[in-house]
């Protein structure tokens, strides 16, 4: 596909590489002369100068030839107005980066369709979002919801002290409730278990679960439940707000929570949009205030200030001076691997999140969703089988498909949640919960979409490849 790419902040570089990695053609609009030069060394794409002054820009960038257009600029009523335009130059899908919700909420206000935007996106919001569910749940590090939020995903740690550390899965007991199907290490290593493997202490542990259920597994690889009642937001723009306004919005809502913020002129602002949030005039690096403020009884820190390397100077200071759980915002790749070395307990990626939404657009197959794990080398699938599909009415047992990679965690089949084992088949039309590496991902269209429409998504692929 041709992708034009308006903005090149983190979330617009980020969105390049992996559409460039994917032999996707790019095309990327931006201002800044030097961000310009920056990534004409980095991206093998078309990189344009470009203030969004001239319609004629996105003739220039090949509006007419391209498939899909995504404005990611930072000013909200540029993005609308560039895919209003492409939406009038060419058949063509836009996607608008739109962080001020009076675009999106507002009655008197044009709809997206009526703007020519296809897709709308915060990615402030998606992670205010990711950060709030993690505190809602406060014994798992990473949480996601699938077929029709009847199947869920936890991230679990392996304490040192675990009854695990050092058994093989086959120890686990067969359950009807859970799966694991995914094992990441301290060293980056991506596991698809097998029954031999074995639990190491700080091993994530990823398991696919009916949504609500209480499994013994939980208890297995954590020493102690958590409750959360008091929850600390170091860093007040837009992601530090939303999550305030997300958390004060909870019904029996008892936690205290605290939002720190240097600018004084923006605890003004922040204290008259936030009514059960403390806000604090300080420096979120400052020891001495964060001691001043009993960081120890803190149960959730939040590191949000918009620089990776205070969120997680500040993460590590929070555990050090003895905060039970730390999340972080992290938009540079490079820096995930990191995360669980430095005993981190969550982070978030924006640009991840946003990959996730906007993966079906690139995407010539019945996949539903797409959702990265970690620094994007794994993901979750959903997806609905195809009824010409080669493993239509097998059993599980026979496909052998965790020696490819692949993992089927869960089947939605007539709105019932159904965790398989060996001796399950694939029916027509069951919607699959898969994980699985992500260069497995064209393997996984191949063997569960429609066959026709597969094999033309390959001959794409290959014949990118071969140009």
């Amino acid at each position: 596909m041709k992708v034009i790419i308006a903005g090149a902040g983190d979330i617009g570089t980020e969105l390049a590489k992996r559409l460039i990695a994917d032999n996707h053609d790019v095309v990327v609009l931006e201002k800044d002369s030097e961000k310009i030069s920056s990534l004409s060394n980095q991206l093998d794409a078309m990189v344009l100068q470009e203030t969004g002054e001239r319609i004629s820009a996105l003739v220039d960038a090949g509006v007419e030839e391209a498939d899909v257009f995504i404005a990611a600029t930072d000013s909200d009523e540029l993005n609308i107005m560039f895919c209003m335009i492409a939406k009038k130059l060419a058949n063509i899908k836009t996607v608008a980066r739109v962080r001020n919700q009076e675009y999106t909420s507002h009655k008197i206000l044009p709809t997206s369709e009526q703007l020519g935007i296809d897709i709308m996106i915060d990615p402030e919001g998606l992670t205010a979002l990711e950060i709030a569910k993690l505190i809602k749940n406060p014994d798992v590090n990473e949480i996601e919801y699938f077929a029709e939020g009847k199947i869920e995903l936890i991230a679990l740690r392996v304490d040192r002290e675990s009854e695990l550390v050092n058994q093989p899965l086959t120890i686990l007991p067969v359950s009807s409730d859970y799966f694991v199907v995914g094992i990441f290490r301290e060293n980056g290593e991506i596991i698809i278990p097998k029954g031999e493997d074995k639990f190491l202490p700080n091993d994530t542990v990823y398991v696919i679960k009916k949504t609500g259920t209480l499994t013994e597994f939980s208890s297995m690889v954590r020493s102690e439940k958590k409750r959360v009642k008091n929850v600390m937001i170091l860093g007040g723009g837009k992601i530090g707000f939303k999550l305030a306004k997300i958390l004060e919005g909870y019904k029996k809502n008892s936690m205290t929570i605290k939002l720190v913020e240097k600018s004084a002129q923006k605890c003004h602002i922040l204290s008259d949009h936030l009514n059960k949030t403390l806000v604090l005039n300080a420096d979120v690096a400052d020891i001495n205030f964060l001691k001043d403020e009993n960081i120890e009884c803190v149960d959730v820190l939040v590191s949000v200030t918009g620089s990776d390397e205070l969120n997680i100077l500040t993460s590590i200071l929070g555990k050090k001076l003895g905060t039970s759980k730390t999340i972080v915002e992290i938009n540079k790749p490079d820096y995930e691997i990191l995360m669980q070395t430095l005993g981190v307990d969550s982070y978030i990626s924006p640009w991840l999140l946003v990959a996730g939404r906007l993966s079906q657009l690139f995407r010539k197959s019945s996949i539903i969703s797409e959702t990265f794990l970690k620094d994007g080398r794994a993901e979750i699938i959903e997806l609905a089988a195809a009824d010409d599909s080669s493993l239509i009415n097998k059993q599980l047992k026979v496909l052998r498909l965790s020696a490819q990679g692949i993992i089927i965690g869960a089947i939605l089949r007539n709105g019932k949640a159904i965790i398989p084992r060996g001796n399950d088949v694939i029916l027509p039309k069951d919607r699959l919960i898969i994980f699985t590496r992500s260069e497995n991902v064209k393997q996984v269209e191949r063997l569960f979409c429609a066959c026709r429409t597969a094999k033309k998504h390959q001959e794409i692929h290959e014949g990118m490849i071969a140009n």
